[in-house]
């Protein structure tokens, strides 16, 4: 299965609270300010130290833990809400991309998990999902099980993160974030009726992919390429193993 439940779960409540479907190709920032208390913040040739200095401006006092560098894109979240930083000056696909990865993070890694605590043990633990108290020992506990990020939660886009995404093979990674933000912005069901997929060779059939991938849904092409390739063999369409071996 390509998302596990509970990913799947968080995509279509994540339509069902826009109220509208996004048509492709997307960048999300409308759907996101219709159902998400996300807030997103576009600063150029993004750094750490830059978002540090935007908090500061702001009244925020918020350091991260290591030294300033360039990063794609950012999240920060605490009580419920969060904050997403995009390198402006990236090109609007590469942009596109990291909005919808740190928007995954958002809905699994922060949400989804701060919801389960609330259902388990109510509104008490808020405190504690905030840092404003200690966890008790069954708290603790819990918050273990279920990695509660306690406090403030962030999640960092290194900048050569899209080129480990086209080594390592989009699909077959374990961070959840990225197949939430391929599942928002080009579900493979949607790429799959619109592709064509009949071309004799693997070679011809994953450039067909990758063209619809990036003319008709937007994504760069250093995710669309290990995406392709993972869609295709997902139908059966991959390489064939003489394709494999290279001799033909």
């Amino acid at each position: 299965m390509w998302l596990d439940n509970a990913s799947r779960e968080v995509v279509e409540r994540f339509w069902r609270r826009c109220g509208e479907i996004e048509p492709f190709p997307r960048n999300l920032e409308r759907s996101i300010s219709l159902a998400l208390p996300l807030t997103l913040v576009k600063l150029p040739h993004l750094k750490l130290h830059g978002i540090e200095s935007w908090l500061e401006y702001r009244g925020a006092s918020f350091h991260f833990n290591c030294r300033s560098r360039a990063v794609r894109g950012c999240i920060i979240a605490y009580g419920g809400q969060g904050l997403i930083f995009v390198d402006g000056a990236d090109p609007d696909d590469e942009r596109g991309f990291t909005v919808a990865h740190e928007v995954g993070h958002f809905l699994v890694d922060y949400l989804l998990v701060r919801e389960t605590a609330l259902s388990k043990f109510g509104q008490k633990i808020i405190e504690v999902l905030d840092g404003l108290r200690l966890p008790s020992v069954t708290e603790r506990v819990h918050a273990l099980l279920i990695g509660t990020p306690l406090g403030v939660y962030t999640d960092l886009m290194e900048r050569d993160e899209a080129s480990t995404l086209s080594r390592s093979g989009v699909w077959e990674i374990e961070d959840r974030a990225d197949r939430v933000a391929l599942a928002l912005l080009a579900p493979p069901e949607e790429v799959l009726s619109e592709a064509n997929t009949s071309a004799a060779s693997f070679e011809q059939r994953e450039a067909l992919m990758v063209s619809t991938l990036i003319d008709r849904f937007g994504l760069p092409r250093a995710v669309a390429i290990p995406y392709s390739r993972a869609l295709l063999e997902s139908i059966e369409r991959g390489p064939s193993w003489v394709e494999s071996l290279g001799l033909k």
